[in-house]
């Protein structure tokens, strides 16, 4: 069993005893079924009547993309220095740290990356 407190129809807490709150917190119980579709993300729950519903699957899917477009941004951000390394050793004409061929593949893999970033609507 679970406990979920309420106060000014803002969830505050969900916790697995039963808490000891104010009268202006209202404590809704749910099962733990209910608590494992909450914590999966799946569904939420509606303090206006007190339910566990189903997040809408247009929006699980946009959670989808949003987790893989972080992804991909994550590789970008986290490659962005070696490119502009490169770029500098060259413009100072001393050897870079990444052959051509490496880097030629660097940036194919950010480019595959980029173009794998899905703009959610």
């Amino acid at each position: 069993m679970y406990y979920i407190c309420i106060e000014n129809a803002i969830i505050t807490s969900i916790l697995n005893y039963e808490p000891n709150v104010p009268e202006s917190v209202k404590v809704v119980n749910i099962t733990d079924e209910d608590y494992d579709r909450l914590e999966s993300k799946t569904h939420y729950f509606d303090v206006v009547d007190n339910t566990i519903k189903s997040v809408p699957s247009q929006e699980l899917e946009n959670q989808t993309i949003s987790q893989q477009n972080g992804l991909e941004r994550e590789f970008l951000n986290q490659t962005d220095w070696k490119v502009l390394r490169h770029i500098r050793e060259q413009a100072l004409g001393i050897t870079t740290s990444l052959t051509q061929s490496e880097y030629l593949e660097l940036e194919r893999q950010r480019q595959s990356a980029a173009q794998r970033i899905v703009d959610i609507e």
